[in-house]
């Protein structure tokens, strides 16, 4: 049975995008093929602040020394055709360096890019936790119409 209880982070670097991990275009995962948050579940006897930090060590190598509490989302959650279900997503948020991007050690998913994110929400797939995390903590940036950074794309290393 697929977790309900998830840790993510929102990862933005100096110009305003934000890092977004590929997922693998695998059925058997919650959004394939799709851009999401570095992140994942919270086991049992975890606090979202250990998962968190232990997701983004496991996933990329590299914990933000500023990651901090954002707010909790609730997001809709279907694995395989199966019943929707609600999935209540612990949202970090917290920087990282452009320049270091293409050095992380990325050990989950297809790749990783740098987006802005009105680039991001044109996205065909983007996981519902992305997508609403991002246009939430994005939206003051969005309706100022700050100018859109270039997408940087980098694949995952094997």
């Amino acid at each position: 049975m697929t977790p309900d209880h998830f840790a993510a982070a929102l990862l933005l670097d100096e110009q305003g995008r934000y890092l977004m991990q590929l997922r693998d275009d695998v059925p058997h995962i919650l959004h394939p093929g799709a851009f999401g948050l570095f992140g994942g579940a919270i086991e049992a006897g975890e606090d979202a602040d250990a998962a968190v930090r232990r997701e983004l060590d496991e996933e990329i190598g590299f914990v933000p020394g500023d990651l901090a509490y954002w707010r909790t989302l609730w997001v809709p959650l279907r694995r395989s055709g199966g019943a929707l279900r609600s999935g209540r997503v612990e949202v970090f948020v917290g920087t990282v360096v452009a320049r270091c991007v293409p050095d992380l050690d990325q050990r989950e998913g297809a790749g990783r890019v740098l987006i802005g994110p009105r680039s991001l929400l044109l996205e065909a797939k983007v996981a519902p936790s992305a997508r609403l995390a991002v246009g939430l903590h994005a939206q003051a940036a969005i309706a100022a119409g700050a100018a859109e950074p270039v997408t940087e794309r980098w694949a995952a290393r094997v």
